[in-house]
């Protein structure tokens, strides 16, 4: 989990926070402003943040963590300037590309160089990104779309309108492709009555499907989306109100009645309950919820339960799962 100035990790198995580890940035960057994800060993995180090193002056940076030593390494400071939203690791594990407003950073994992940014043009601000599991395929989540783009190019195709807005909840994670890799799902708000809509787009063809609507639970801000395990179900995070709704893939993809959070967290907790980020963990693990009381809920989709809440740094809004 990485909040504004720290990382927590948690063992999934005893469900156990561990020491958070300290992130070599100065200044307090705002929520939304952040993201994390794991090379493919589970070695090292990375961070995308903003960082203040002098009065007045901000930059972007990937901070890369070692999770043997659970010790941050020095910030990498990328080209521009704009929302640092979401990062993701090559499948090789030898490159991470960044968010930066509305260009993506290939930053080497070895060296950490900087290598040439790819602008995807004015009003694209990249909030979410997802890699296929089964091509060089990056889906990119904009304003009003999905830009694929082929990252063995270096290449962005034509914008997939989906005619959904990104959440309005800090660092959105509003799409996932299927472990086949023929299918894109992308959540956010759309429609006549701007309510809640989970769309799916073939990954071959960029065709957008039939969207799954949640008005029948009222005004809903899906904010992060996760596929379960079996690939049966989408786990919708709404961060309207505060609860999770699973979707079933197969059309038509009605919506399951939502489980709504858990309220408290128990004593110490602050903030406020709307959830962030979900994320389904290997094997039976189950599914893990971030919530704005400084908490980490896991959550069995089979079940429909919410386990003890995990406390961790405060302020965290965007969660990954490494690899053994």
């Amino acid at each position: 989990m990485v909040c504004p100035n720290s990382v927590t990790p948690v063992a999934l198995d005893t469900r156990t926070p561990e020491a958070p580890i300290r992130l070599p940035i100065a200044g307090t960057p705002p929520l939304g402003s952040f993201a994390i994800t794991t090379s493919p060993d589970g070695r090292i995180a990375f961070v995308v943040t903003r960082d203040a090193p002098t009065n007045g002056t901000t930059r972007d940076v990937v901070v890369p963590i070692d999770l043997a030593s659970q010790r941050a390494g020095r910030p990498i400071a990328l080209p521009g300037h704009g929302g640092t939203h979401a990062v993701v690791v090559m499948h090789d594990g030898k490159t991470v590309l960044a968010a930066s407003g509305t260009t993506i950073v290939p930053v080497s994992v070895s060296s950490g160089a900087v290598g040439t940014p790819l602008d995807l043009g004015s009003g694209k601000t990249v909030f979410g990104m997802a890699l296929s599991p089964t091509s060089s395929m990056l889906y990119v989540l904009v304003p009003g779309g999905v830009v694929p783009v082929n990252t063995a190019t270096a290449t962005a195709g034509p914008l997939i309108p989906t005619g959904l807005s990104v959440s309005s909840v800090s660092s959105p994670h509003g799409l996932v492709v299927s472990a086949d890799g023929t299918t894109v799902y992308v959540a956010g708000q759309g429609g006549a009555d701007f309510g809640g809509r989970l769309v799916p787009i073939t990954a071959a063809t960029g065709a957008v499907g039939a969207a799954s609507s949640f008005d029948q639970f009222g005004i809903a801000d899906p904010t992060a989306i996760a596929l379960t395990a079996d690939g049966a179900r989408i786990l919708a995070a709404d961060g309207a109100n505060n609860w999770i709704v699973p979707v079933p893939v197969v059309p038509p993809g009605v919506p399951s009645a939502p489980v709504p959070l858990p309220t408290g967290h128990g004593a110490g907790a602050v903030g406020t309950n709307h959830p962030s980020d979900i994320v389904v963990g290997p094997g039976a693990t189950g599914a893990f919820v971030v919530t704005g009381l400084d908490t980490v809920l896991p959550f069995a989709p089979n079940g429909g339960a919410f386990g003890q809440p995990i406390r961790v740094c405060s302020g965290a809004s965007s969660m990954t799962v490494a690899g053994a």
